[in-house]
């Protein structure tokens, strides 16, 4: 049971860090225009992810989150990612521009909860305490899945670096999704984070640059799914998830 409470409680913070982290600034559209291929603004991205950690009373953490991945699908204003971390939890974000909506759905230990919030609500109860990490740009590419990446290393405010490798060639909605960075000029094909004594890299496996039209609808539904519980914005800012 101690181990249980101990994973569920260490992934909760990592996503709580996240979110606090990425809903730092002011969110926005970006836009560039000088890919070799013309901007993409449609697709579904496949991500790998990989966790490790020198900790080992997080060692069985680790084993649970093994087989974790993360699907990003984007058509327009509107994104919806999915991640799973291994045996532990599942998180679905969906977010939509134009109507200024999020709906977070969470599955796992703790049973099933529905968060669901105005992108600019959120954008104002950022906590403004937590400071932004320092991005640096560095003039290094690489290519991954046929796209050319530039590098660029945050350093947060204990000296904790994370490596980006982003491409401009890939236009997404950045509002609500948390592992999108609006200090990184582009999309991430590859990057890592580092909390709580793990760290998680994650690295596109997979991209198609059209989405199935016959469920384009479906994938980005702002309604709650029946079953689930809904929480505030407050408690999940506050890891206040409960249980059932």
């Amino acid at each position: 049971m101690n181990i249980v409470r101990l994973s569920f409680c260490t992934f909760t913070q990592l996503i709580i860090f996240n979110m606090k982290q990425f809903l730092q600034s002011i969110f926005f559209i970006t836009f560039f225009s000088n890919s070799l291929f013309g901007q993409i603004s449609e697709g579904h991205i496949s991500y790998k992810i990989s966790t490790s950690t020198d900790n080992p009373e997080l060692q069985m953490v680790i084993s649970m989150m093994q087989g974790s991945t993360m699907d990003v699908y984007f058509s327009k204003d509107k994104t919806r990612s999915e991640m799973t971390m291994g045996a532990m939890m599942s998180v679905v974000t969906i977010s939509n521009n134009s109507t200024d909506e999020i709906l977070l759905l969470m599955g796992g230990m703790m049973g099933q909860k529905a968060m669901k919030s105005k992108l600019s609500e959120m954008a104002s109860n950022q906590d403004d305490s937590i400071p932004k990490p320092v991005v640096t740009l560095v003039d290094e590419t690489k290519e991954i899945q046929g796209f050319k990446c530039k590098k660029a290393v945050l350093t947060d405010s204990e000296g904790v670096e994370s490596i980006y490798w982003y491409t401009t060639e890939i236009e997404i909605a950045k509002k609500g999704q948390t592992y999108l960075n609006d200090q990184i000029p582009g999309f991430p094909m590859e990057f890592d984070l580092n909390n709580n004594g793990i760290k998680m890299t994650m690295i596109v496996q997979e991209f198609e640059k059209k989405l199935d039209r016959k469920k384009i609808d479906s994938l980005f539904e702002m309604k709650i799914p029946e079953g689930y519980e809904t929480i505030s914005q407050e408690d999940l800012m506050n890891g206040s998830l409960g249980g059932n």
